[in-house]
C-alpha cells in the first residue's frame, strides 16, 4: 500500500508539472511519473499478481533508467545553450539488460542462491543499471546543488534542497539495491532478507522526492489555481465582450495563465471599444453612490444597450497612464466587475433605464 501511496503522489505532481509546464521541456514530468510507474510495478501485490519477480524487476530498471536520463535532461538544459543528450546510451542499456535477461530468465528457478547471484549475465545487468543511474544522478545531483545556492529562500529552494537529499539517497539506493551480488557476498544477508532491505531504503528515497517535489511544485499548482479562478471569474464579461467585438478574441491556447492573461487583455479591449457608447448622464441613473467595479459593470451594460441602438458620445482623452497594476490585480478588479455585471441589481437598473431612454 505505501509503494502504491507513494506511485500515486508522484504520478500527481508529474501531472502537475504537465499542467504547468505547458511548454518547453518536460523532464522533471518524466521522471516523477517514471518513477511513479515503476513504483507501482515493482509493488509487492503487483509482483504476486503477475506471478514472477524477474518480468516486473526488467521493467522497473527500464523506467528507472528513463528517470535518471530525464535527470540528465534537466541538469543540462540549466546550461545555455542547452546541451543535448544522447539517447544511444540508455537504448544500450536497455538491450544489454534484455540480453542478460534472456540469459538468466530460464534460471529463474535458482533466485536467491550464489549459483544466480555469480551468473556472468545477471552481474553484467546489475553494473549496468548502477553505472547509468549513478552516473546521471551525480551530474544531477551537482547541477541541483548549484542551483539550489543562488536561489532566494522560499519553498522553491527548500524543496530544490530536499531533491539533493533524495538524489544522494537515490545513489545510496542504487549502489545498494543494484548490486545484490556484491553485496550478498560480503555481508550476512541472506536474498530473502536483502529485498526488504532495498525496498525500505527505495521508499525512503521516494518519499524525500515527494516532499521536494510537492515544495518545488507548490508554488506552480498555487498559479494554477489563482489562474482557473481568475478565469471562472472574468467569463462572464469577457463572453459579453466578445458577442459584441468578436475580433477581439484571440486564438486559443490551453495554458491557463496565459489564458488568463489574454482574456484580460480581450476584455480590455472590449472595454475600450465600448467606451464611446456609455452615456455621459449615466450619473443620474445611479440613485445612489456605488463602488468603482459596479460603476463599470453599469456603465458596459449601459454602452451594450446604446451599442445596439448606434448611439455614441465624444469622450475626453485619457490622462496621463498611471502605473500598471499586476496581472494578480487586474483580474481581481475585472473579476469584480464580472460578478457587478451579472449579478447588482444597480447594473439590472441601469440596463431597464438605458432600455427604456432608447425607445422613447
Amino acid at each position: 500500500m505505501i509503494s502504491y501511496l507513494s506511485a500515486a503522489l508522484l504520478a500527481l505532481i508529474g501531472l502537475i508539472r504537465l499542467m504547468t509546464v505547458r511548454a518547453g521541456p518536460k523532464y522533471l514530468a518524466t521522471f516523477f511519473l517514471s518513477m511513479a510507474a515503476g513504483l507501482a510495478v515493482s509493488a509487492e501485490p503487483t509482483v504476486r499478481l503477475l506471478g514472477d519477480d524477474l518480468h516486473p524487476r526488467l521493467v522497473t530498471n527500464a523506467l528507472q533508467l528513463l528517470a535518471m536520463r530525464a535527470l540528465v535532461q534537466l541538469a543540462r538544459s540549466a546550461r545555455s545553450p542547452e546541451k543535448r543528450t544522447a539517447f544511444w546510451p540508455i537504448v544500450l542499456c536497455w538491450a544489454l539488460m534484455v540480453l542478460c535477461y534472456l540469459d538468466f530468465a530460464p534460471h529463474r528457478s535458482e533466485v536467491g542462491t550464489s549459483g544466480f547471484q555469480g551468473r556472468l549475465s545477471v552481474v553484467v545487468y546489475q553494473a549496468v543499471l548502477v553505472t547509468y543511474g549513478v552516473t546521471c544522478l551525480v551530474m544531477f545531483t551537482c547541477t541541483l546543488a548549484r542551483s539550489a545556492a543562488g536561489r532566494p529562500r522560499g519553498t522553491f529552494r527548500t524543496g530544490l534542497r530536499i531533491l539533493v537529499c533524495a538524489a544522494v539517497m537515490t545513489i545510496g539506493w542504487v549502489l545498494f539495491s543494484g548490486l545484490p551480488s556484491l553485496w550478498l557476498e560480503i555481508t550476512d544477508l541472506a536474498d530473502l532478507d536483502f529485498l526488504p532491505h532495498a525496498r525500505l531504503a527505495g521508499l525512503c528515497a521516494m518519499v524525500l522526492w515527494v516532499l521536494g517535489g510537492l515544495f518545488t511544485t507548490w508554488d506552480g499548482a498555487l498559479r494554477l489555481v489563482r489562474a482557473w479562478q481568475g478565469i471562472r471569474a472574468v467569463t462572464p464579461l469577457w463572453k459579453e465582450l466578445v458577442a459584441a467585438h468578436p475580433q477581439i478574441a484571440l486564438p486559443v491556447r490551453h495554458d491557463m495563465e496565459f489564458t488568463l492573461y489574454r482574456r484580460v487583455i480581450e476584455i480590455r479591449d472590449g472595454l475600450l471599444a465600448l467606451r464611446a457608447h456609455v452615456p455621459p448622464h449615466l450619473g443620474d441613473w445611479l440613485r445612489t453612490p456605488v463602488d468603482e467595479p459596479t460603476r463599470a459593470a453599469a456603465e458596459l451594460a449601459a454602452a451594450l444597450v446604446m451599442r445596439e441602438a448606434g448611439r455614441s458620445w465624444p469622450h475626453p482623452q485619457a490622462g496621463p497612464d498611471e502605473a500598471p497594476p499586476s496581472m494578480r490585480e487586474e483580474s481581481a478588479w475585472l473579476g469584480a466587475v464580472s460578478s457587478a455585471f451579472t449579478h447588482s441589481l444597480v447594473v439590472r437598473e441601469v440596463r431597464e433605464r438605458a432600455v427604456a431612454d432608447v425607445g422613447r
